[in-house]
């Protein structure tokens, strides 16, 4: 293998196969290699080179997937590395490769997110569009490839798992919330994307930026394991109390070199997170103990790196708003507060924005006030708020509605902290393009 250059400079091809900057043909076959720069050009000079060695080599039938799947692997490469990347593309009558390499040591992961996601489709098109592909690291980087057809050369190298190399630094988290992590993570990137378009005219060192955080978004995605939730509503219910939604104790191995990045990841959600407040951007706003978990996670790496010892992370629930008299939403108050049945309704960072006597009588509350301007998890009993605050922000993410719009058995907190067993069922309607949460209660017996 090569040494650890810098990609922009030289890239070493485990393959075999890689030829000078430029073109060329081998055995019939037409060769292309390429260095792009981290730019937003870079796709179309991929997909360009692509059609053009694929239609020199009598193969134009095959370009049109091969410029798709090139694009994505391309734009992933720039997006998330941040680097130069090497283009290698070998064209035969009947089969075309391409290889993409960059300077990012994380291979790609099959994602299972929400179909509606905004983010995480990228191998799905790979797998649909190609006939093989794989992944390999190299001192360098990494290298993604794929074939269409059947190539006459060489079977392409195995991929290897992504491991940690050169110095590391252990970081101690303790009680990670599990289900919160999980849904950040697919907020997060959706919400890193859409800021990095947003933010390149104006920033030039964004694409930077975006790589570094991205760098440590998978270093949390790869060793914080995602929980395996049942989709029938009684039995997620069920799994979904803590402390089963929570790691007592986790060694988060982060290389020397990437620290740094966690700052960065930070700094940039930060920014994004009010680009999207001051309506920039189309994501979601971002849960408040959402937000507070990220600083933890990034706080941790970073002031134990420094010496500092592990804080166990603890979420503040309750957590007040100012008066929501003049939300653009009154009339959905309104209509609630005139309701004969115990119901609320919040907007969508979690606020209760107005209750009905029905629930104040139920939950045994002196007036509305008491519950006004407070997040709605203050009538959900402790073991389900991680998994009120992921569903919630799932649900602004990607519409995740797997317990919306039908009844269902849940225990209700009391102002007292009793609980009662209630049904209940949770509608969004929309106003002033704002989403709300309208939800009804009736005692179950």
């Amino acid at each position: 293998m090569c040494s650890g250059r810098h990609l922009a400079l030289a890239f070493c091809w485990c393959s075999g196969r890689a030829g000078r900057a430029g073109g060329g043909s081998v055995s019939g076959s037409t060769v292309r290699a390429l260095t792009l720069p981290p730019a937003s050009t870079a796709a179309r000079e991929a997909r360009r080179a692509v059609r053009d060695a694929v239609t020199k080599s009598g193969a134009a039938d095959l370009a049109e997937a091969a410029e798709l799947v090139t694009s994505e692997l391309v734009t992933n490469a720039v997006v998330h590395a941040g680097t130069h990347v090497r283009l290698l593309i070998t064209a035969e009558a009947k089969a075309v490769r391409v290889e993409v390499g960059d300077a990012s040591p994380h291979l790609p992961i099959r994602r299972s997110w929400s179909q509606m996601a905004g983010t995480g489709r990228g191998l799905a098109i790979v797998e649909d569009q190609t006939d093989r592909w794989g992944a390999s690291r190299v001192d360098a980087g990494k290298v993604v490839w794929f074939e269409i057809g059947e190539p006459t050369g060489p079977a392409p190298r195995e991929a290897v798992a992504a491991s940690p190399t050169g110095d590391t630094v252990i970081t101690t988290l303790l009680n990670v919330p599990l289900l919160m992590h999980w849904a950040w993570q697919e907020h997060a990137s959706a919400l890193l994307r859409e800021y990095l378009l947003y933010a390149l005219e104006d920033e030039p060192q964004a694409v930077e930026e975006h790589a570094r955080a991205s760098d440590a978004l998978r270093i949390l995605e790869e060793q914080i394991l995602k929980p395996q939730l049942p989709i029938d509503p009684a039995a997620l219910i069920a799994s979904s109390v803590e402390p089963d939604t929570t790691a007592e104790h986790l060694e988060l191995v982060v290389p020397a070199a990437a620290v740094a990045h966690f700052e960065v990841l930070d700094h940039v959600l930060t920014r994004a997170v009010r680009a999207a407040e001051a309506g920039h951007l189309l994501g979601p706003p971002t849960q408040p103990e959402i937000v507070e978990m990220r600083q933890w996670l990034c706080g941790q790496v970073l002031s134990q790196s420094d010496g500092g010892r592990p804080v166990p992370w603890a979420v503040r629930t309750d957590l007040r708003s100012p008066s929501t008299s003049s939300s653009p939403s009154a009339e959905i108050a309104r209509e609630v507060e005139r309701l004969d049945v115990p119901a609320l309704v919040a907007n969508d960072a979690g606020v209760i924005m107005a209750v009905s006597s029905g629930l104040v009588e139920l939950l045994r509350y002196q007036d509305a006030s008491s519950l006004l301007g407070r997040r709605i998890v203050v009538v959900i009993p402790p073991r389900f708020h991680q998994a009120h605050i992921a569903g919630t922000t799932l649900h602004a993410t990607n519409g995740r509605d797997v317990l919306l719009n039908q009844w269902v058995v849940v225990p209700a907190v009391r102002a007292d902290g009793s609980e009662v067993t209630v049904e209940l069922r949770v509608e969004t309607q929309r106003a002033n393009d704002a989403h709300h949460f309208v939800a009804q209660f009736r005692v179950h017996h």
